[in-house]
């Protein structure tokens, strides 16, 4: 009874925890590939195999550092391989184009797993604050955010360590405001370890959480030995889960250390990124990067949100007003510091923007509370009503969530021309379009023991269903069209580009003049939702 008891205490947490993960299941693993997916998949090969090899060290991986992610991502290979091992008696094969996708599916699905754990963790302090019924808007619109969709789906950094650093955050307040416990104390500093292990640029956590304690300070809510007190406590908690969660300290702390902060300065603040901005190439966009990425890449409902929280902040309770303001700091304070090194990329911005969403989403539940007032049982279906759009909107654009560009910039018709898409979006309009080549019969599939190495000096190559891309995007794009039995090539690699029969270059970024001596011929364009988003060309022969 005891247990089931602990159960119903957090019955809300659970429910939330299974609604996210259920949210992000949908395609999960045949959605997309991102830019530096095989990167990542590599160094947590090496990373799982230093930590159950015993050679530690191994577990230094790159300056990100990425610590989180590649433990996760070790640990859904252990599980992905027993499972294969159980069901089949054997190892799953290398470099079969199912394991590729099935190993995909359980690395993403883990990430997924972690980051709706986290959320239900943000749940419980909020719910602890606010109540069920603010805080489940919160979290719904939180949740909801679709860039934020787009990047707790991948193989990738951002999205767990935004949820970490949120969670962090939210604890902290929970602990100076609501719950002085260890408890409080502990599961913040644990998240912000998570975070700081995941990538650099959560060292902002650090600060943030010290300003908070200032703020404090100076209104005499704690005192200052208080907060010394408090400070040194919650970063040796933050200190021991950063060293016990990375073997590589444990063996070479100098070189992790080294490694880290290395990374820092000569990546994050020398080094640009090379990237289309405003149509034209740049490797350091400038300070209004940031502002342009918030106008395209947050949703509606978050800026109608903060726009109506100025209006009805005077008429909301302290308490939620003074969360409020907080994450609005944090949002602004991490803003500042990811707009001072020259390597800018969007999606560099989700943690402010998921702090915005935070103190947004205190408008809407004002407007529960007043359409509660005026319209009594009909307040819910009113409120749901309001929120129809956006769960449209998160149907249209699955699974295709870096597609989605704000209609307050022109939409994906003008973002596309403004901010270039790093990571590939249209993938599903472009394998239908090649599978609709492939069904007329004029090109034929390869077989299941042919390959382009095979046939690249053979006549029989010249009708087989073979496309190049520019290199940034074949990563991304490779394993759909060996999927639907084609192939993909670079465009830049000339033994392979000679022999393909098809060319494709993103309109924003359509390099197909400089490659004259393959005599193309424009074919038509991929397009999504009536929006040209690639141009495709054929070879003529």
């Amino acid at each position: 009874m005891k247990t089931l008891d602990k159960i119903r205490k957090i019955k809300f947490e659970i429910l939330v925890a299974l609604l996210f993960i259920l949210s992000r299941a949908p395609s999960l693993g045949h959605d997309n590939f991102n830019t530096d997916v095989w990167r990542w998949k590599a160094r947590i090969y090496d990373f799982g195999g230093g930590l159950f090899g015993g050679q530690f060290e191994k577990t230094i991986q790159t300056y990100h550092p990425g610590v989180s992610l590649m433990i996760i991502g070790s640990a859904s290979i252990k599980v992905y391989n027993l499972y294969y091992r159980v069901f089949t008696g054997s190892n799953p094969p290398n470099n079969e184009l199912r394991t590729i996708f099935e190993l995909d599916l359980v690395q993403k699905f883990f990430v997924v797993f972690a980051t709706g754990v986290s959320i239900s963790f943000l749940f419980y302090a909020l719910r602890k604050m606010f109540g069920v019924k603010t805080t489940f808007i919160l979290i719904s619109v939180f949740s909801l955010e679709p860039f934020y969709i787009a990047l707790t789906k991948v193989l990738h950094l951002e999205g767990l360590m935004t949820t970490f650093m949120v969670v962090s955050f939210v604890w902290f307040y929970y602990y100076v405001n609501f719950q002085k416990g260890f408890k409080s104390l502990f599961v913040s500093g644990f998240f912000a370890s998570l975070a700081v292990l995941t990538k650099s640029s959560s060292l902002m956590i650090l600060p943030f959480v010290l300003f908070m304690l200032f703020v404090e300070v100076i209104f005499k809510k704690t005192t200052f030995k208080s907060m010394v007190s408090s400070y040194f406590r919650w970063f040796l908690i933050v200190l021991l889960w950063f060293v016990l969660l990375w073997p590589g300290m444990w063996v070479k702390p100098w070189e992790a250390l080294s490694t880290y902060f290395t990374g820092i300065f000569t990546v994050g603040v020398e080094g640009g990124h090379d990237q289309i901005y405003f149509g034209s190439l740049t490797s350091d966009p400038g300070f209004t990067f940031y502002p342009v990425v918030l106008m395209y890449k947050t949703s509606l409902y978050l800026i109608l949100g903060f726009i109506g929280w100025l209006f009805v902040k005077a008429n909301i309770s302290e308490d939620k007003k003074k969360f409020a303001l907080y994450s609005l700091f944090f949002s602004f304070l991490y803003f500042i510091e990811i707009s001072i090194p020259s390597k800018k990329l969007d999606r560099y911005i989700l943690p402010s923007i998921m702090g915005l969403s935070l103190a947004s989403s205190f408008f809407y539940d004002y407007l529960l509370t007043y359409l509660h007032e005026k319209f009594k049982k009909l307040a819910y279906l009113i409120f749901f009503l309001i929120f129809i759009p956006q769960f449209i909107l998160y149907l249209k654009i699955h699974p295709d969530y870096f597609s989605y560009y704000s209609v307050l910039g022109g939409g994906l018709k003008r973002g596309i021309f403004v901010l270039e898409p790093k990571w590939m979006i249209g993938v599903p309009e472009i394998i239908s379009y090649f599978n609709n080549i492939r069904e007329q019969g004029e090109y034929k599939t390869f077989e299941n023991n042919e390959t382009l190495s095979k046939l690249l000096y053979s006549r029989r190559i010249d009708d087989k269903l073979t496309v190049a891309f520019p290199e940034k995007y074949y990563t991304q794009i490779w394993p759909f069209i060996r999927e639907i039995k084609g192939w993909a090539v670079l465009e830049s690699l000339g033994p392979e580009a000679e022999r393909a029969n098809f060319f494709v270059y993103p309109v924003w970024e359509d390099t197909s003049s400089t490659k004259m001596k393959y005599n193309l011929k424009f074919e038509g364009t991929i397009n999504i939702d009536s929006v040209p988003v690639y141009n495709v060309y054929k070879k003529e022969r």
